[in-house]
């Protein structure tokens, strides 16, 4: 889906950010990525924060990354 429906969380600082798209195009390496199974955009947020806290957690404050949330297209008849 576009980066009108999508989110991007931010950890900077030992905190945590969230802001909602759309998002200019960026040149930035794309290091890798994953895809969940989320009941909603809210879950699958959650499910981010808790992935980047366990990085907070372990690395320290000093540690920063950014993670882009996007609802993946799901082909009509499909079920989760």
């Amino acid at each position: 889906m576009p980066s009108s429906k999508g989110a991007r969380v931010a950890l900077a600082g030992g905190k945590l950010t969230v802001k909602d798209g759309p998002f200019a195009e960026t040149k930035e390496l794309v290091g890798g990525w994953a895809f969940i199974a989320a009941k909603s955009r809210e879950h699958a947020l959650e499910q981010v924060r808790d992935f980047m806290q366990v990085h907070a957690d372990v690395l320290g404050p000093s540690f920063e990354m950014e993670c882009e949330v996007r609802q993946a297209y799901e082909a009509p008849g499909h079920t989760s």
